[in-house]
């Protein structure tokens, strides 16, 4: 039988002559390893969802906004508000190298929308055909906005689930006629499903019909709300937003030192965004969990100190039969990482079925894989070392001789 095993079946025979002792140490590395597990896999799910929501915006492409990035909404008489224009949309397609596709949008939000007797209010994009391979966002029913539609600004539309369970519940909206602002518009066909934002906002609440339509019959401008550029090469966007602000710039005439009157978002201003958010969160979690093993930890290392106390006489009599200081050590030691690396693994079992059930249920987004194990498996060896070296000097530093006469 190997000395680890021999120390290991020591440790639970004499755990078991105190079940009550054995229980409170075993629950002190329990909830301390168990509140780490859920916050790793609750920290690497967040994460995971997060960068996945970011991905879904495109990690190819740059939203441009009219403003500065503090002044942008509603539209307003001020130029920082109406700064761009379609013919800036068909600039930056025509002289910016690495750009793909450019889809202009006009939007407002909370539109009133209604079908017979129902009705919503909904965010209204007007959009051209380019936007569907832009933002990966086409028809999962139907057609999407044709080239013929934004030409002849025909009033045709495509509508968000949000909307379609609304308006028509489960009947096929197709071919069906909807009136936004009361004027009618044939719905064309049905978005697909894309969920939450990263901002938590609902993307399946809105309705897509031609840019051409929403300028000139619903909305009565001419300016637009954003445009939407797709690069060729992902590795080169910063440089592709740095050309587009140049020509934006020479193009809106501003001059040097004056600030922008549109604001580009990179794609990885908002992936480090989720990503800061996501590590803030971890790490106040984290601290939460550290303070749980810390406590744990002292607490067992006061019972040891109590077991110590309490078994002078045996400890005696194995230094009387030859054995050394550092034999003594090993063996308290060995008690504590037992007992630790039992509790640490009923911790993890107990955390990883706790997120996987509150992912489950759609409380909260987890990732369950080998961290946590491997976590946990370090950080009971470090309590056990760091809690139970002083306990065991103080069993090995008995003296033989004064702890048989006791």
């Amino acid at each position: 039988m190997s000395r680890s095993l021999r120390i290991a079946r020591e440790a639970l025979a004499t755990m078991a002559g105190n079940r009550l002792r054995f229980f409170m140490m075993i629950a002190a590395i329990f909830i301390g390893v168990a509140s780490l597990t859920v916050v790793i896999c609750i920290s690497q799910g967040t994460r995971q969802r997060a960068m996945m929501l970011v991905s879904r915006h495109g990690l190819d492409t740059l939203m441009i906004r009219p403003g500065t990035g503090k002044k942008t909404g509603a539209p307003g008489g001020d130029r920082s508000i109406v700064s761009l224009s379609l013919d800036d949309a068909h600039a930056i397609e025509a002289s910016v190298r690495n750009v793909l596709r450019v889809a202009p949008v006009q939007n407002q939000r909370l539109v009133e929308v209604k079908y017979a007797d129902k009705s919503s209010a909904s965010n209204v994009f007007g959009v051209t055909p380019d936007w569907a391979k832009v933002r990966s966002f086409g028809a999962s029913e139907g057609d999407f906005i044709s080239a013929e539609d934004l030409l002849l600004s025909n009033r045709v539309c495509l509508l968000g689930r949000t909307v379609k369970k609304t308006l028509f519940g489960s009947d096929n909206p197709i071919g069906q006629t909807i009136r936004i602002r009361s004027v009618p518009f044939t719905v064309k066909g049905v978005l697909v499903e894309k969920g939450a934002s990263a901002s938590g906002t609902d993307r399946d609440d809105r309705i897509i019909i031609p840019l051409s339509t929403a300028a000139k019959r619903l909305f009565a401008q001419t300016y637009l709300n954003q445009i939407v550029v797709q690069a060729q090469d992902v590795l080169v966007v910063h440089e592709t937003a740095k050309d587009i602000q140049t020509l934006l710039r020479e193009r809106h005439e501003l001059r040097s030192g004056a600030v922008d009157d549109f604001s580009i978002r990179e794609p990885k201003e908002l992936a480090d965004m989720a990503s800061g958010t996501s590590a803030t969160l971890t790490a106040l979690l984290l601290a939460m969990a550290g303070i749980s093993l810390l406590v744990g930890g002292v607490i067992i290392m006061n019972i040891m100190l109590i077991s110590v106390s309490e078994r002078t006489t045996e400890i005696g009599i194995r230094r009387a039969v030859g054995a050394r200081k550092r034999d003594i050590t090993g063996q308290m030691l060995g008690e504590c990482l037992t007992i630790t690396l039992i509790g640490g693994l009923l911790g993890v079992l107990f955390g990883t079925s706790v997120t996987t059930a509150l992912s489950f249920a759609g409380i909260t987004a987890s990732k369950v894989g080998w961290l946590p194990f491997a976590i946990s498996a370090l950080g009971c060896g470090v309590i056990a070392v760091a809690f139970g070296l002083y306990p065991a000097r103080k069993a090995a530093s008995i003296d033989p001789i004064d702890a048989l006469q006791s």
